[in-house]
C-alpha cells in the first residue's frame, strides 16, 4: 500500500533501485505511518515468535537465539519508530534487525535439524540456511555501501535493494513454514498412547 502511495524525488516506488526503510519515510509516502506501524507490529511479532520458539525447544541453544531474535525483533520494531527521517537511529536499529536477524533464524534452523520433531518440516533448516545466506549477502553489500555511498543518482537496478528485499522475503518465509507446520501440528489428531 505505501508503495502505490509513493511520490519520491526519483518517482515511483520499485523494490528494484529503492531500499525497503524509504517506504516508510515521513513527507515522501502519504501512506509512512502505515507502513511504519507495520514494522512495528512486524517487529514485535517476530520477537515473541522467537519466544515461542524457545519456550517450546528448551535447549541450551534455544536460549541463546531466544535472545538474539527478540532483540532483532525490537531492532525491526525500532526502525519503524524511526524512519529514515532520522538517518543515524534508523541505521543503528536496521543494522540489528539486519546482523542478529541472520543469527536467530541460523541458530533456530540448527536447532530444528539436529534435533527434529514433527511440528515442523524436515526441509524448515535449508530454508532458514538459505535465508542466512541471503542476509550475509546483503550484509556483504550493503555495510561497504554505508561507507561509499552510491552518490546522487539512483540506478535502475540496485543489488543491494534486490537483497534486502529478499531478506525480508526470506525471513517472513521461514517464520510463516515455521509457524505453519507449528499450527497444523498443535490442530491434528495425535497419538496419545
Amino acid at each position: 500500500m505505501a508503495a502505490l502511495a509513493f511520490s519520491g524525488p526519483n518517482g515511483a516506488y520499485s523494490p528494484l533501485n529503492h531500499w525497503v526503510s524509504e517506504l516508510g519515510e515521513m513527507g515522501v509516502s502519504s501512506l509512512a505511518l502505515v507502513f511504519n506501524i507495520g514494522l512495528f507490529v512486524g517487529g514485535l511479532a517476530l520477537a515473541a515468535f522467537f519466544l515461542a520458539l524457545g519456550r517450546l525447544r528448551q535447549s541450551r541453544l534455544a536460549t541463546i537465539y531466544v535472545v538474539v531474535g527478540v532483540v532483532a525483533g525490537i531492532s525491526g520494531a525500532l526502525v519503524g519508530v524511526f524512519p529514515m527521517n532520522n538517518r543515524a537511529i534508523h541505521i543503528v536499529f536496521a543494522l540489528g534487525f539486519f546482523v542478529l536477524g541472520w543469527v536467530a533464524v541460523g541458530l533456530a534452523s540448527l536447532d530444528i535439524w539436529r534435533r527434529p520433531e514433527p511440528r515442523f518440516s524436515r526441509w524448515l533448516p535449508a530454508v532458514g540456511a538459505l535465508t542466512v545466506a541471503v542476509f550475509l549477502l546483503f550484509l556483504s553489500v550493503y555495510i561497504p555501501y554505508l561507507y561509499t555511498g552510491t552518490g546522487s543518482d539512483r540506478p535502475d537496478f540496485s543489488v543491494a535493494t534486490v537483497l534486502e528485499w529478499l531478506v525480508l522475503i526470506g525471513i517472513m518465509g521461514w517464520v510463516l513454514v515455521a509457524s505453519a507446520t507449528w499450527w497444523r501440528y498443535g490442530r491434528g489428531p495425535r497419538d496419545t498412547a
